[in-house]
């Protein structure tokens, strides 16, 4: 208020607002070949003879990524008759081996 008598004028510096930060994007983005279509750019694509039209769902698209990931699995003949052969024939796993079933018993 003195300062307002002496006739000493205050000036007010505005501070900028703070700027609100975007999230950064990685340098590449992955590219999405998804887009959507009218029905009647829809209705003319299904007669093209190089487009096919089916149908789908996330779980079956879900289920082929799965298979692609596993790879295939490679059982073994042993592996497979340890895992199939009931307890109380254990004593007789030579005999439903391959290799064993490939030689003739004696006669």
């Amino acid at each position: 208020m003195q300062q307002e008598l002496k006739g000493v004028k205050i000036t007010l510096i505005r501070q900028k607002p703070p700027r609100l930060r975007t999230p950064l994007l990685p340098h590449n983005p992955p590219i999405v070949d998804i887009a959507a279509i009218s029905a009647i750019g829809f209705y003319f694509n299904i007669y093209q003879k190089d487009n096919k039209v089916f149908i789908t769902s996330l779980y079956k698209i879900n289920q082929i990524i799965n298979k692609k990931e596993e790879g295939p699995v490679k059982e073994t003949n042993k592996e497979l008759v340890k895992r199939l052969l009931p307890i109380y024939l254990l004593d007789y796993r030579d005999a439903f081996l391959k290799a064993a079933l490939d030689i003739l018993p004696p006669y």
